[in-house]
């Protein structure tokens, strides 16, 4: 017997998120517009370094370019003479702009939003417009996700599983992206964090990282997500035993640049961890995960 009631391993508040909006914000976050003046003072518009970032254009007015949270951080020389900043999207139209206060050698271009509208992937131009020409540089922003490890809860008193999954997200590529949900496919348990599917909504927030700043991914990143609910909660009706038993599931991480599957293996041995005599389902006290062939990008 399956309940779907709250119980001590669903320990969150609910916050809910239809994957359907977020798409259609994203998609429909381009703002038409120009670059400025089409002049360059240098012909060279930069290039990637070693270590994955942008290496702005020889004699040029930018230093450098750094991700801060959900925004792209432009820094300038001291002598520049720089009124605007703008971002453009690889199908020329205009992504984002600021204007760079006199005497100000950074400025910031919010290119992530959890209400929708992020960027989308591709070759940007960052375009400093001065009074009569312009400097360029190319900046690519391109996230590439991966599930680096999944590790069970246990609990602090005795060491046992609680039934909830640490998942640890990595970024390896140029550009950063928001995590908004882990779900999980396959789970035992009926109240398992969800997959946003269509126009179906699910509970989104995380336990872990407490400060949601850090669900923004920066490039050459990795963060450690806990989900509120339980995952590996089983019941004597269930067709895995918590004596010797084995699962397999998948570990979905949803971004604004498309879903990252990885199909995992969890066994389950040492019989019930009861924290809760009233519970008709319980965690096992051991688990091991292994992460299997197979993940990869759904977008």
């Amino acid at each position: 017997m399956s309940r779907n009631n709250p119980t001590p391993h669903d320990r969150e508040p609910e916050r809910f998120i239809s994957r359907r909006r977020l798409i259609a914000w994203s998609t429909t976050a381009l703002l038409s517009g120009v670059a400025g003046c089409s002049g360059t003072n240098n012909p060279s518009n930069g290039t990637e370094s070693s270590t994955g970032s942008p290496s702005p254009p020889a004699d040029s007015v930018f230093k450098g370019v750094e991700f801060s949270g959900p925004n792209l951080v432009v820094s300038l020389t001291e002598d520049h003479d720089v009124d605007r900043l703008n971002l453009i999207a690889p199908d020329g139209s205009t992504f984002e702009q600021t204007a760079v206060a006199e005497g100000a050698t950074t400025a910031e271009l919010q290119i992530l939003y959890k209400s929708g509208g992020s960027y989308d992937t591709g070759e940007y131009e960052l375009v400093a417009v001065r009074d009569e020409s312009s400097d360029t540089m190319s900046i690519d922003l391109r996230p590439e996700i991966s599930v680096a490890d999944v590790q069970p809860e246990v609990d602090e008193d005795d060491q046992n599983s609680t039934g909830r999954l640490f998942v640890t997200v990595e970024n390896t590529g140029p550009g950063p992206t928001w995590v908004y949900n882990i779900g999980f496919r396959n789970a035992p348990y009926s109240n398992a964090p969800e997959v946003i599917e269509g126009d179906g909504v699910a509970d989104t927030r995380f336990e872990l990282p407490q400060n949601p700043q850090q669900e923004f991914l920066q490039p050459d990143t990795e963060q450690r997500f806990l989900k509120g609910r339980g995952v590996l909660i089983i019941s004597d009706d269930d067709s895995v035993s918590c004596e010797g038993g084995s699962i397999e599931l998948t570990v979905v991480v949803q971004t604004p640049h498309g879903d990252i599957e990885q199909p995992v293996r969890a066994d389950l041995s040492g019989g019930y961890h009861i924290d809760d005599q009233a519970a008709v389902q319980h965690p096992c006290k051991n688990v091991d995960i292994e992460l299997l062939s197979g993940g990869g990008d759904d977008a």
